[in-house]
């Protein structure tokens, strides 16, 4: 099933994710790194996301902005869960898995986000991708592959490792080492099986 959440301005990106959810207090999104859907939110004017894919192992969704009612995918997001899920995470897990976006639904209960850099590089467009992404032309596209760790408390957990592949004029591979700083130097493991993924699921 295909799952969709939209904002209409910015300002309305945390209220519209889930009416349960609070407001992201504008303190807040200062004193740390705005998230993808705050980026794409800030850049264009909108954002929402549609899951076209999920089970308990891989969510891939389509993060977009709103442009005269057409969506422009703006990220193509791998998710690729570990094995067994933390049990301090149930709660969170269960609502990523729902279709919320997985950064505000961490952030705004409580938890602190990290992002440990394991690649920048690029990947050729698809005909799926470039598709949603408003039929650009054959192009490399830049991919960041990160561990996504949340910390609240004495707790700090992995919870998910992805790949997000950007649209060429949202974000290229020099703007996300500059957004994101260097790659791990352990972080080389594990590197080809997520990029093998990501370019099946682009497909």
């Amino acid at each position: 099933m295909i799952k969709i959440i939209r904002f209409v301005t910015a300002l309305s990106l945390s209220a519209q994710l889930v009416a349960q959810v609070p407001l992201t207090a504008p303190a807040e999104i200062v004193s740390r790194p705005l998230l993808n859907s705050e980026h794409i939110a800030q850049e264009f004017g909108s954002y929402g996301i549609v899951v076209l894919e999920s089970d308990a192992g891989v969510r891939v969704s389509n993060l977009y902005s709103l442009h005269d009612e057409t969506t422009i995918c703006r990220t193509f997001a791998v998710v690729r869960y570990p094995d067994d899920i933390n049990a301090e995470l149930v709660l969170e897990h269960r609502a990523i898995l729902s279709g919320q976006s997985i950064g505000a639904v961490f952030t705004q209960r409580g938890w602190a986000i990290e992002k440990i850099n394991r690649y920048f590089g690029v990947l050729p467009v698809t005909d799926r991708v470039a598709g949603l992404m408003s039929g650009i032309p054959p192009q490399p596209l830049a991919v960041h592959i990160y561990d996504l760790v949340v910390s609240r408390k004495s707790t700090s957990v992995l919870y998910a490792t992805i790949a997000e592949v950007h649209h060429p004029d949202y974000l290229s591979v020099t703007q996300l080492e500059e957004l994101y700083g260097e790659v791990a130097a352990t972080a080389a493991a594990g590197n080809e099986s997520m990029l093998a993924l990501t370019r099946r699921k682009m497909n």
